[in-house]
């Protein structure tokens, strides 16, 4: 049994509009923050700057920093239930820097969603998983496509951008982050038979770097670099379960366990750096 196993929630248990909708609120929260903010940049770092100089202030907005990893389940529900108590007293927001500050909350709340309400806890219903990403990811884009726009119609300009389709991580959150490190490498695209072959002898895909594009059409927050960091095998209700955890650039420094099925498809649409 693995340590991430404790999470795991049955399959009746998991109720995939509430989770999508949970998604929905921070990510929300955070698109009107960052939208109000982009309009003052010089005040905005400035405040971002003096928030990051406090010494109560996380580093990142990753679990591991923000609440710790690997702790069990209610004290992450804890943990959300104290940023939802921190949000409502910033709603409506009375300055500046109330909306950094909301900012930051609900940034971090996402990724304690994302990974110990959903990447963890459906790793054993990739169906499930994908609803869900495919639930939230309609409900925001229609958000975006309508409220959104008429909050904002002189920057949305009909080219709405939608953070659901990239689950945010420190870089595209903080906007005091550096950009995502610059990579010298040629693209070459991976073959059906190299596909056949990675997945017959996993450890190959060990030490390789890739890029995934997602088909067109195709709504997928794993878009960019990435490669494998480990590979196992178990006994999972009576069949073999293939476990991949890949590291990518968009994510930060977290694994993302995946099935084998995830992996065939992240594969097949991406290409090798050499």
């Amino acid at each position: 049994m693995s340590s991430i196993d404790i999470y795991t929630i049955p399959r009746d248990q998991v109720d995939v509009d509430a989770l999508a909708r949970q998604f929905v609120k921070y990510l929300q929260i955070n698109a009107i923050d960052v939208q109000e903010l982009s309009e003052h940049p010089q005040r905005r770092d400035a405040i971002i700057a003096e928030l990051y100089a406090r010494p109560d202030t996380k580093p990142t907005f990753w679990p591991k920093d923000t609440v710790g990893a690997d702790l069990p389940p209610e004290k992450y529900d804890e943990y959300l239930a104290q940023v939802d108590a921190a949000i409502e007293q910033l709603t409506p927001p009375n300055s500046l820097e109330d909306r950094v500050l909301r900012s930051h909350l609900a940034s971090a709340a996402v990724m304690v969603v994302y990974q110990y309400k959903w990447a963890y806890p459906l790793r054993a219903h990739p169906d499930l998983r994908n609803q869900v990403f495919k639930r939230y990811s309609a409900i925001f884009n229609d958000w975006m496509n309508n409220e959104f726009r008429v909050l904002y119609p002189k920057k949305t300009n009909g080219m709405v951008h939608n953070p659901a389709t990239h689950t945010p991580g420190p870089t595209a959150l903080n906007p005091l982050s550096p950009p995502p490190t610059r990579h010298s490498g040629k693209p070459k695209a991976v073959t059906d038979s190299e596909v056949e072959e990675y997945l017959k002898n996993p450890q190959t895909l060990l030490g390789k770097q890739f890029l995934h594009a997602p088909p067109v059409g195709v709504e997928q927050d794993y878009k960019g670099l990435w490669e494998a960091d480990s590979y196992s095998v178990q006994m999972l209700d009576g069949r073999i379960d293939h476990e991949f955890r890949i590291r990518l650039e968009a994510f930060g420094a977290d694994l993302l366990p995946m099935s084998k099925d995830d992996m065939e498809f992240l594969l097949k649409h991406s290409t090798s750096v050499v």
